[in-house]
């Protein structure tokens, strides 16, 4: 009895703090802050040092022997899809047997696949098969508003903040899509691509999965635009990176949390400054592994 006492009592906390406003709330206002962002210099000019390093790693790839590219971009793809459940503390092992077993990843299908309303709900459904939350496969997001971000500590729940409510959640997906392929920012690829990264993570409209699926819509995104716009010929993305992040698990929740609560330029600016270290981390990673590669192969 005492259990279900404690369990109403802290359903009731968070229905009353969401109403009386006792924590910050997502709303759609966070893509009026996309509109009306500038990029200082100081992230413009790390862009174009990470773009030059982007380029030189692309090189890279396709220095490779013909037949070994596809090979070598499918590999890290499915590298990808298992840190990313892996980053969220998902069953690693049991995570690369669903993948050879299934076959189809959340990447998978979007790459197969335009981004719409339903792809864009479908490919969460697949991102979430066989994880820990799973039982939220057969609904196409949020459909109520007890969902918060933050901590419980000796019992005591601590409410960050609380995710867009779920009667706007259809209006978020449209303008999200509409960000999505519209040309802004598109001469800044990484930048676009962490915008759609942060609103997916920041909105949380879906029951979970949400961080998860802003790092595959980034990598997505950022594939599309190197193929538009870096003569890039492969259809399969060359830079992901969520084993990066790993080291960094508390400055990203954290850089998160900020956007959500108050998401302003110095906000954004901080979060392209982590990601584009990410980035770059994750290039010299792979361009260290390319070279050992190519040194066991010849």
């Amino acid at each position: 009895m005492k259990s279900i006492d404690s369990l109403m009592s802290n359903i009731n906390y968070i229905k009353e703090l969401r109403e009386t406003g006792g924590a910050p709330i997502v709303n759609l206002k966070i893509f009026d802050s996309v509109k009306k962002l500038k990029f200082n210099d100081a992230i413009l000019d790390h862009h174009s040092y990470t773009m030059d390093m982007y380029k030189e790693y692309l090189y890279n790839i396709e220095s490779l022997q013909d037949n070994k590219i596809i090979p070598y971009l499918k590999a890290i793809k499915t590298m990808e899809s298992i840190d990313n459940q892996a980053f969220e503390q998902e069953d690693s092992f049991l995570m690369a047997i669903y993948s050879q077993m299934e076959g189809e990843s959340a990447i998978d299908y979007l790459l197969e696949n335009p981004l719409t309303r339903e792809t864009l709900i479908n490919g969460h459904k697949i991102l979430l098969r066989g994880t820990k939350s799973e039982d939220y496969v057969d609904r196409d997001y949020r459909d109520g508003n007890e969902t918060y971000v933050g901590y419980t500590d000796n019992g005591k729940i601590h409410v960050d903040y609380f995710p867009i409510s779920y009667t706007e959640i259809e209006e978020a997906i449209g303008r999200l899509l509409e960000f999505y392929h519209s040309d802004d920012f598109n001469d800044n690829m990484f930048l676009k691509a962490q915008i759609i990264h942060g609103l997916v993570a920041t909105l949380q409209m879906f029951n979970d999965g949400n961080c998860r699926y802003g790092r595959i819509l980034q990598n997505i995104r950022l594939g599309e635009l190197t193929k538009e716009q870096l003569d890039y010929p492969y259809d399969i993305p060359a830079l992901y990176g969520t084993r990066s992040y790993m080291p960094f698990r508390y400055d990203y929740r954290n850089l998160i949390k900020m956007l959500a609560i108050n998401p302003g330029v110095d906000e954004w600016n901080k979060w392209f400054e982590f990601n584009l270290n990410r980035a770059e981390d994750t290039m010299y990673f792979s361009n260290e592994k390319l070279m050992q590669y190519k040194k066991v192969r010849l």
